[in-house]
């Protein structure tokens, strides 16, 4: 199997045929309009076919998002996926991405040991959750202001992981090292909201059908939180939010209870991988 860099001028219907010979349902044939503005796309050709595929997103800072991996149907079980990634890998490495993570469903097994393999380790298990937006029965959000600042440590997945999700859109990417300067910049671009010890961070321009926007709890409890934040979308003019939170039974109940579901293109225990090597000594 070759490597070849993808065109997304040119190849983007070609992409979507291999999707959906791969999986008539991949969630990835809603997406890839927006993947396409960004990344480093391979495809793995075989024969004159396309037999894989792939992205890797530069987040900046050394660190990257490795994605999207997908092996045809009929060329699975064959190694092609582990030459895939140890390709992408020695890709990542050329442009100087040293620090890199993927999300990966608990129960896909084969990808787990594939990533395993290949030097990443578990950092912590999220689930995808979503939620309709809400007109009443929580605290509101408030824009935040310049004076604003978070008081005590940011909770959520940036405490348990030292990462925070950067939110999709203008940033792109996900899970880039936690950096106090990030809540100055998202006061600044206005995606900041706060409350009595409630905080979290919004991108509202992420789907448009239904429109949904994509959040990330910063701080507060999960009852009190969590109804905030679905009044918040209300408020936007959002008919659902989504959000990787921490995952445990007992926090996977609560979930459940405040009327958040698993999203439906993914299993409800995800494991963010992170793989990390030194930097090149400069020549």
């Amino acid at each position: 199997m070759e490597l070849h860099r993808l065109d997304p001028e040119h190849e983007l219907e070609r992409l979507r045929e291999f999707l959906s010979e791969s999986d008539p349902h991949d969630y990835l044939l809603e997406d890839i309009d927006e993947w396409i503005r960004d990344g480093r796309f391979w495809v793995g050709v075989e024969g004159g076919s396309w037999v894989a595929f792939g992205r890797i997103h530069d987040l900046g800072h050394g660190a990257g998002w490795v994605s999207g991996l997908r092996v045809g149907l009929s060329k699975r079980r064959q190694g092609l996926g582990s030459q895939l990634l140890s390709d992408m890998l020695s890709d990542a490495r050329s442009v100087g991405l040293t620090e890199l993570r993927a999300v990966i469903e608990a129960e896909n097994l084969a990808s787990r040991r594939l990533f395993a393999r290949h030097g990443f380790l578990p950092i912590i298990e999220m689930t995808l959750r979503r939620a309709k937006a809400i007109t009443v029965g929580a605290e509101p959000l408030r824009l935040a202001g310049t004076g604003d600042r978070l008081d005590g440590p940011v909770g959520w997945v940036p405490a348990l992981t030292g990462r925070v999700d950067l939110l999709p859109g203008a940033e792109g990417g996900r899970f880039g090292r936690w950096d106090p300067h990030i809540v100055d910049r998202w006061i600044t671009e206005g995606k900041l909201y706060v409350g009595p010890g409630l905080a979290a961070a919004v991108q509202v321009d992420w789907l448009r059908e239904p429109r949904t926007m994509w959040v990330n709890p910063l701080q507060g409890p999960e009852g009190v939180l969590l109804p905030a934040i679905a009044l918040l979308a209300k408020a936007l003019g959002q008919e659902e939010w989504q959000a990787y939170l921490p995952s445990t039974d007992h926090l996977r109940q609560v979930y459940a209870d405040l009327g958040l579901s698993a999203h439906p293109f993914w299993g409800d225990r995800i494991h963010l991988y992170e793989r990390t090597e030194a930097p090149s000594a400069s020549p």
